[in-house]
């Protein structure tokens, strides 16, 4: 995701901060690091994300947020080719819906702690830059499936191509985080770690971001 769009973003969250007067509204946003776990680790590396959330109170320990994620998923690409390698890039973009459980205040002190799990809608994007030259006869493994190789109804890689594919898919995710209290405000530093799972056709997309940010509410 480039810069532009993360700042346009960050920008659109900074102004809802004047509605903070109503008490139901939640917003947050953050960014943090994202672990692959296999299958998708055996792709992918480690990588940045960003998150972006808007939601309802429902009352002191229950609230409900719509929450889109950018996570990038950086290739491994020498792993297929180990000579001429091309260069490629992954983008994970996501769209969820979510339940919080919440204790605002841990005996009284700032500090609070929370569950959350929710599903929604993944998009993977993957893409390499140049053509390649795939041996004749390569058979379609997950690894060539993965970087959007497409394959021939016999099961063999085609030739030549540029490797481009977008898969949707619907997935879950779960996880705990822990807040304090900036003052006697509605906001509240985060910070959380939650495993998503996402039934991508033949490669599952599975990672844990941990993320840390800013929430009122």
């Amino acid at each position: 995701m480039s810069t532009r769009i993360l700042v346009s973003i960050a920008l659109g969250a900074c102004c809802l901060m004047p509605l903070q007067a109503q008490d139901k509204l939640i917003v947050g946003f953050g960014g943090g690091v994202s672990t692959p776990l296999n299958p998708t680790g055996a792709y992918t590396g480690i990588s940045g994300n960003f998150n972006l959330a808007a939601g309802y109170k429902i009352d002191e320990k229950n609230s409900i947020t719509g929450e889109f994620l950018w996570n990038g998923l950086p290739t491994d690409i020498f792993s297929t080719h180990p000579a001429d390698a091309p260069s490629g890039k992954i983008s994970l973009y996501s769209l969820t819906a979510n339940f919080r459980r919440q204790i605002e205040r841990i005996k009284g002190s700032p500090f609070g702690v929370y569950g959350v799990v929710g599903g929604g809608w993944y998009y993977r994007y993957t893409q390499i830059d140049k053509n390649y030259t795939v041996p004749p006869n390569t058979g379609c493994t997950p690894a060539y499936y993965w970087w959007g190789y497409p394959c021939t109804p016999e099961g063999y890689v085609y030739s030549e191509t540029v490797a481009t594919r977008g898969a949707s898919a619907v997935g879950l995710n779960g996880g705990v985080g822990f807040t304090v209290r900036l003052a006697d405000s509605g906001w509240r530093f985060f910070t959380e770690a939650r495993y998503h799972y996402a039934f991508t056709n033949r490669v599952p997309t599975t990672f844990i971001p941990v993320t840390i940010g800013l929430r009122f509410n």
